[in-house]
C-alpha cells in the first residue's frame, strides 16, 4: 500500500515491526525483500511520486565550505531516490578495496569481499539484469572482443555493466520496477511526503522507540517499530544522525565525533589526450561501450593492478576513453548535418560537408551499418562507429578517507525547522599522484602498442595547479557513517547497527569505509540484501499490531 501523509488525520500513530526511512535503492530493496513476509513494514519517503522542488527537493539545499558539492542537484528527494537519474552503470568493488592498506590511513572494511559475493549475485537481479553475469573473460568472449596484450603487471581491463532499459524508462529504476510490488503487498505500508523530524528513545537511549514524520502541510505522524533503518543516502544519513544526537544531547553513533566525517566521492577528470596519426578504429572496438547480442551494454576500460597499487602506494582508479570525432570524417560531417536538421536549419558549409561524406563514403556506410545493427542513434558520440583520431582519457579515482572531509550541520534551517547541512569536501595529493602514475602507465602502454601518443594534462605535471581545477564530483556520496568493529573508528558495526544502539541500522553508501573507484549502487544493493536477511532472521518478541 502506498499512501500520502498529507491526507492523514493529524497526529496519527502507525505501528510496525520495521520502519525504513528513505525510499531509494537501499530502502526499496529491503522493503521488496520483506514483501510477503510476516513482518509489518513501514517505508517512509520525504518526497512524493514525482520531482517537486518547493514541496520536497528544496529541503536538500545546504552550504559548501570545501570543494563544491551539488547538495540539491546530486540527490533526488522522491520515491526511487537517486535511482531516478542514475545512468545504470554497475560494477563490483575489488578485493583490494576491502583490505587494510598501510599506505592509506583509515582503510579497511571489517568484512571482506567474499562475504558480499553471494549478495552481489542477488543484487544483479535486483538491478534488472536478466541474463547471466559473466566473468570478465566470459564477457569479452560474449562481446567477441580481443584486447591488446597489455603489460599485466601494470594494467588490467575493467568492465562495467549497464542496467537494461525498461518499458517506461531508459535504465532500470527502482520506483518503476518495485513500486507495484510495494503497492500490492499486504505487509508493506509506504508513506510519501513523510519527512523525518525526530527520534524518540528509551530512557537509556540504547533503543529507538519511534520516529516522528511530518509533511509540509503540517500533518505529522508517529511510527512505532521494533527496528529502524536509515536509508537516505551518503549525506542525509549523516544529517539525520547528527540531528538526532543534537536533539538527544549525544548518542546516535556520534560519541566519538565520527558521524559525517570521511566524506568521499569518486573524483572524475581528464588525465590526457591520446592522439593517433591513423583512425583509431581497432581501439574503438576494444575500449568502448559495446552492445552484445541480447542488447546487454558493457563498457570496457582500464584499471591499475593491485600489485602496482601496493608497489607504488597508490589508490584504486579506472579510466575510459572518450573518442573525439575526426573533423575530416564523413560520419562526423553527417552528424553535423543531422543535428542542424533537427533544429530546422541547414548546417554551415553544407556543400563542403556533403563532399566529405561522398569522399569518405566507405567509413560513412560502415558507421551507419554499425548504428543500425546496434540500435544506436547516428548522433551518439564516442561509440565504436564514429571515426576518430583522438580520445580523452577520463579517470575515476578512489578518494583517500580523510576525517576532515565531512558533512556537518549548518545554522540555516529548512522549512521543517531542521538544520541544513554544510559540506566540506576535501581532496588530497594522493589522488593527484595516483592519477599521474596511472596516466603514465597508460601512455607508455599505448605508445608501445602503437595506439597513439599521449598528451598528459597540465594538472598532472604541475603541482601548482589546484587538483580541483580538473577533478569534479560524481554524486557518489560515500563514507559519512563508516563501518568498523571499533566504535572509535566508525559509526556502525559490521552488521550496520549504529554503535551504542540496539535497533537502529544504516543502509547505503554512507557505511563504506573506503570507496574504491566503482559506481556504488550495486554494492549498496548487495549490502541492503545482506541487511534484509539479518532483519528477517532476528528474533521477534511478539507480533506487531497492524
Amino acid at each position: 500500500m502506498i499512501e500520502d501523509l498529507r491526507e492523514f488525520q493529524r497526529d496519527t500513530t502507525v505501528t510496525a515491526d520495521i520502519c525504513l526511512i528513505g525510499a531509494g535503492a537501499a530502502g526499496i530493496t529491503i522493503a521488496k525483500e520483506l514483501a510477503g513476509s510476516s513482518l509489518q513494514v513501514c517505508l517512509v519517503e520525504g518526497g512524493g511520486q514525482q520531482y517537486e522542488y518547493q514541496e520536497s527537493q528544496e529541503l536538500y539545499r545546504g552550504d559548501n565550505i570545501g570543494v563544491p558539492v551539488s547538495l540539491d542537484g546530486g540527490r533526488l528527494r522522491f520515491f526511487g531516490g537517486t535511482t531516478n537519474h542514475w545512468g545504470g552503470r554497475c560494477a563490483q568493488l575489488d578485493d583490494v578495496d576491502f583490505r587494510r592498506r598501510d599506505w592509506i590511513p583509515h582503510s579497511g572494511w571489517p568484512i571482506d569481499r567474499a562475504e558480499l559475493d553471494p549478495y552481489y549475485a542477488r543484487a544483479y537481479k535486483i538491478a534488472g539484469f536478466s541474463s547471466e553475469w559473466r566473468s570478465d573473460a566470459g564477457t569479452l568472449s560474449y562481446l567477441n572482443v580481443a584486447l591488446p596484450p597489455l603489460n599485466t603487471e601494470w594494467l588490467r581491463p575493467f568492465l562495467w555493466h549497464f542496467t537494461p532499459a525498461m518499458k517506461d524508462a531508459p535504465v532500470w529504476k527502482w520506483a518503476n520496477a518495485y513500486g507495484p510490488i510495494l503497492r500490492e503487498s499486504s505487509n508493506i505500508r509506504a508513506i510519501l511526503h513523510a519527512n523525518f523530524t525526530a527520534f524518540s528513545t528509551e530512557a537509556d537511549r540504547s533503543r529507538v522507540r519511534s520516529v516522528t514524520v511530518k509533511s509540509q502541510n503540517g500533518v505529522s505522524a508517529t511510527i512505532s517499530a521494533k527496528t529502524f533503518v536509515l536509508c537516505c543516502g551518503g549525506i542525509e544519513n549523516a544529517r539525520l544522525l547528527l540531528l538526532a544526537a543534537e536533539q538527544n544531547s549525544g548518542g546516535f553513533g556520534n560519541e566519538n565525533d565520527l558521524v559525517g566525517r570521511y566524506f568521499m566521492q569518486h573524483p572524475r577528470g581528464p588525465a590526457g589526450l591520446i592522439v593517433s596519426a591513423e583512425r583509431m578504429s581497432r581501439v574503438q572496438e576494444q575500449f568502448n561501450i559495446l552492445r552484445g547480442a541480447d542488447d546487454l551494454e558493457i563498457e570496457i576500460g582500464l584499471s591499475l593492478t593491485p600489485q602496482m597499487m601496493e608497489k607504488e602506494r597508490l589508490l584504486n582508479c579506472s579510466a575510459v576513453l572518450q573518442y573525439q570525432g575526426d573533423p575530416e570524417s564523413g560520419v562526423t560531417a553527417a552528424q553535423d548535418i543531422w543535428r542542424a536538421l533537427l533544429t530546422g536549419r541547414w548546417a554551415p558549409d553544407m556543400g563542403e560537408k556533403v563532399g566529405l561524406i561522398a569522399g569518405d563514403f566507405g567509413a560513412f556506410a560502415n558507421g551507419l551499418k554499425h548504428r543500425l545493427s546496434s540500435g544506436r542513434s547516428l548522433v551518439l558520440e564516442g561509440s565504436a562507429g564514429i571515426p576518430s583520431r583522438s580520445a580523452i582519457v577520463l579517470l575515476d579515482l578512489e578518494q583517500a578517507p580523510n576525517p576532515e572531509s565531512r558533512i556537518s550541520l549548518a545554522q540555516d534551517r529548512d522549512a521543517l525547522g531542521l538544520r541544513r547541512v554544510t559540506a566540506n569536501w576535501q581532496l588530497g595529493e594522493l589522488e593527484r599522484r595516483t592519477a599521474a602514475r596511472f596516466i603514465g602507465y597508460i601512455a607508455a602502454e599505448f605508445a608501445r602498442l602503437g595506439i597513439g601518443r599521449c598528451r598528459i594534462e597540465p594538472w598532472l605535471q604541475d603541482d601548482r595547479i589546484p587538483v580541483t581545477d580538473a577533478l569534479k564530483e560524481t554524486y557518489h556520496y560515500i563514507g559519512t557513517t563508516r563501518m568498523a568493529d571499533d566504535p572509535r573508528q566508525g559509526v556502525v558495526d559490521r552488521n550496520c547497527v549504529v554503535h551504542g544502539m540496539e535497533n537502529l541500522y544504516v543502509a547505503g553508501s554512507s557505511v563504506f569505509p573506503t570507496a574504491g573507484h566503482a559506481n556504488p549502487t550495486l554494492t549498496v544493493v548487495a549490502l541492503a540484501l545482506r541487511l534484509a536477511d539479518r532483519i528477517r532472521r532476528q528474533p521477534r518478541p511478539g507480533a506487531a499490531a497492524s
